[in-house]
């Protein structure tokens, strides 16, 4: 068994035979982070696309936990533990923090949501993380950066081994950078892997 949760063999991808990715290697060990940096047009997101299912690589391999894997759309991915946090937030903003956080997967009590357990189990996803938010509180009401640390909140609650940042501090002040860079540091003591996006 290898030391690393995430192996990215000899990875190629081309777009009407224009060659994005040739013989990408990349190797995550858990609890590390990892910048994929470079120009716009480098294929760094293009890679992480790739891993997440939403393209399919032309030859390579890529494994997760030593098990070849090759994921058939986002949702495969985020149900065996990738999580990625993209740079244009896909969000509901007219619902509440809590509906974003487990839109399709809520917590059933008989025929009915369980309104309360999805209330804690959000309060006690931002105590794990450090995210100070209102879980009642409606998107819109909320300015980008703190939007942006509910999705990297929703990356942890699907139990995420690796979660890929795509550009996430693009749109932050200096001082919600430093609270990015708290949340990174205690999902890196917590085991995951992270992959960070940036140019």
């Amino acid at each position: 068994m290898s030391d690393y949760l995430l192996r990215i063999e000899d990875v190629n991808k081309a777009f009407s035979g224009v060659k994005v990715l040739k013989n990408v290697k990349l190797d995550v060990k858990a609890g590390t982070v990892h910048s994929l940096m470079g120009e716009n047009g480098a294929g760094k997101s293009t890679l992480m696309k790739c891993l997440f299912g939403i393209y399919r690589q032309d030859s390579g391999k890529f494994y997760l936990e030593d098990k070849e894997f090759n994921f058939t759309d986002p949702r495969h991915a985020l149900e065996n533990g990738v999580s990625m946090v993209h740079q244009e937030l896909n969000q509901v903003t007219q619902r509440t923090v809590t509906d974003n956080i487990w839109l399709g997967r809520y917590p059933k009590k008989g025929l009915f949501i369980d309104e309360k357990k999805m209330y804690q189990d959000t309060v006690e996803l931002f105590k794990r993380i450090g995210v100070d938010v209102d879980p009642a509180a409606k998107l819109e009401e909320l300015s980008v950066s703190k939007r942006q640390m509910i999705e990297i909140a929703k990356a942890v609650s699907y139990d995420a081994k690796v979660i890929v940042l795509d550009e996430p501090t693009s749109s932050l002040t200096e001082n919600e950078v430093d609270k990015l860079f708290e949340i990174i540091e205690k999902l890196k003591k917590q085991g995951v892997g992270i992959i960070y996006i940036s140019h």
